[in-house]
């Protein structure tokens, strides 16, 4: 659903009752819930917004429902905007024009501020738009979301809907939501996936603090969408699937456990070598959660060195650094080649002491995984 607050509402409502045909509020067709109404846009109707023709109509609401306006047309491209007038004054809009996704129709799903009269406006996009649409409001129950059992390791099927419950509205992040609570261990890694057809489903761990969910902060989205994370402490957790955009769509969410993570295994490397690698589940993993792979190259004092990264699966990312009692520090790293194009990255690098340095191979996002090339030189 695309959602906007337009700044200029009061334009919109003094072009809207400045209109002779609409001299008064009063004056406007009464939309009712569950009721399909059938118009035609014409020369005669007003314009504004640069836009096409329009016409209006008003409805009684009230605050804890949520409304669905629908105004489908097979003549002209559908704009729909719905305004809370007050003392002459619009206070609130909601405009869209392509909530049922393809074709010419707009969806607006909405709750409102207060009970009053508000005025839903059918409208062509299009400023030639002309000819016949029908319009519908229709509610749907809000409820609260009903925590639902997950187990870690089997999948479960679900199915977003109009009446599940909704994220918290604010600008681009309206959606439906279904959550769903399991028990975890301290230290238990954890990977959540979500499947929903086509469409790119929102998956989120977290708690509940005061009965509200709160993400947890230090988890990891993979290239893939998946969310991976490793438990603080034992207790319930809670995983918040959904959706934004107001999806309605069926879908699998699966908690997987992961295995302890991968000491990295030092591989050797000499200045004129090149290996082929691969990231994988079961590698070592950055704090982020990146896979990596670990060379030694033994240098001489003030030797400079330049790694190639060639990869077709993920978008490369080479570190080179050192191991200073037991902890790696970099010293330097890139993403790139030379020409800032493709996957691969180079690096050259001046290793201003003699001894043993760290090639890490990784990627620039989590999750990816794949093979890559690694070559060493002495340019």
């Amino acid at each position: 659903m695309n959602t906007l607050r337009i700044a200029a509402a009061g334009a919109l409502l003094a072009c809207t009752l400045s209109t002779p045909a609409h001299a008064q509020p009063g004056s406007f067709p009464t939309l009712r819930i569950g009721q399909s109404v059938s118009g035609t846009l014409s020369e005669s109707d007003p314009a504004m917004y640069e836009r096409g023709r329009f016409k209006v109509y008003q409805f009684q609401a009230s605050p804890g429902r949520r409304y669905i306006a629908t105004l489908e047309s097979g003549d002209f491209d559908a704009y729909l905007t719905v305004a809370r007038t007050v003392g002459g004054v619009t206070d609130h809009m909601l405009v869209n024009d392509d909530g049922m996704g393809e074709g010419t129709s707009s969806r607006l799903r909405f709750t409102v501020p207060a009970a009053g009269t508000y005025l839903v406006l059918a409208q062509s996009l299009a400023e030639e738009g002309t000819g016949a649409f029908t319009l519908r409001l229709d509610t749907a129950t809000i409820r609260p979301p009903r925590v639902q059992s997950l187990t870690v390791g089997t999948p479960v099927q679900g199915a977003l809907s109009e009446d599940d419950a909704e994220y918290d509205g604010e600008e681009g992040a309206e959606g439906f939501y279904d959550l769903y609570r399991f028990r975890g261990t301290a230290g238990q890694r954890i990977r959540l996936r979500m499947a929903a057809g086509e469409y790119f489903p929102t998956v989120e761990l977290g708690t509940m603090q005061g009965g509200e969910f709160t993400p947890m902060e230090d988890v990891t989205v993979g290239m893939d969408g998946a969310l991976t994370a490793t438990l603080p402490t034992a207790g319930e957790y809670y995983v918040r699937a959904g959706a934004y955009g107001g999806v309605t769509s069926d879908y699998t969410l699966t908690a997987e456990e992961r295995a302890p993570a991968a000491a990295p295994r030092m591989i050797p490397i000499r200045g004129g070598a090149s290996v082929q690698g691969e990231l994988q589940d079961g590698d070592a993993e950055l704090e982020d959660g990146r896979l990596y792979d670990a060379y030694v190259y033994t240098a001489r004092a003030g030797e400079r060195v330049r790694v190639d990264l060639r990869a077709e699966d993920f978008d490369a990312f080479v570190i080179v650094g050192r191991m200073v009692d037991g902890v790696f520090q970099e010293i330097a790293s890139n993403d790139d080649a030379e020409d800032g194009e493709g996957l691969d990255s180079a690096l050259e690098v001046e290793l201003e002491e003699a001894g043993e340095y760290v090639i890490q191979t990784t990627s620039f996002s989590a999750g990816a995984q794949g093979g890559y090339q690694l070559s060493v030189s002495t340019p």
